[in-house]
C-alpha cells in the first residue's frame, strides 16, 4: 500500500481520483477481456473460412488494428490506446493457462448470430 500512495502523490492523483477510477474500472475488466477474446476467435474463423493459416500473433495484430476494437477500446475507462501495448497484452493473455477457463463454448457465439462455437474448435483456433 505505501508503494501505491507513493506512486498516486507522485503522479498527483489524490485519494478520491484514485477510488473513483478504481470502481470504474473493476466491472468493465472481465467484459473487456471477454469482447477481445470474443473478436479474436471471431478473427481465427473467419481466416480459416477463407483458408488463411496465421499465427497467433498475427491475428492479434489483425485484431488491434481492426476499426471494430478500436470503437469498442473507447467505449471502455481505459488509458489512450497504444497499438503496441494492446497486441502485447492480448497476446499474452491469450496464451496465459488461467485464461483457459474462460475459453468455453458457453462464452462464445458465432459472428452474428446466437449459436454457441463449439469446444473442440475453440481449442483448435485458440
Amino acid at each position: 500500500m505505501r508503494k501505491l500512495e507513493a506512486m498516486l502523490k507522485h503522479r498527483g492523483i489524490s485519494e478520491e481520483e484514485a477510488i473513483k477510477y478504481i470502481e470504474q474500472s473493476i466491472p468493465y475488466k472481465r467484459t473487456w477481456k471477454m469482447w477481445r477474446f470474443t473478436l479474436y476467435l471471431w478473427k481465427r474463423i473467419e481466416n480459416e473460412k477463407k483458408g488463411i493459416q496465421k499465427n497467433r500473433i498475427e491475428t492479434v495484430i489483425e485484431v488491434v488494428n481492426m476499426p471494430k476494437y478500436k470503437n469498442l477500446y473507447e467505449t471502455f475507462p481505459l488509458a489512450p490506446f497504444n497499438p503496441h501495448k494492446e497486441v502485447k497484452n492480448l497476446a499474452q493473455l491469450i496464451a496465459e493457462p488461467r485464461q483457459t477457463k474462460e475459453f468455453k463454448s458457453k462464452n462464445f457465439v458465432y459472428e452474428g448470430t446466437t449459436k454457441n462455437i463449439p469446444q473442440a474448435i475453440i481449442d483448435k483456433l485458440r
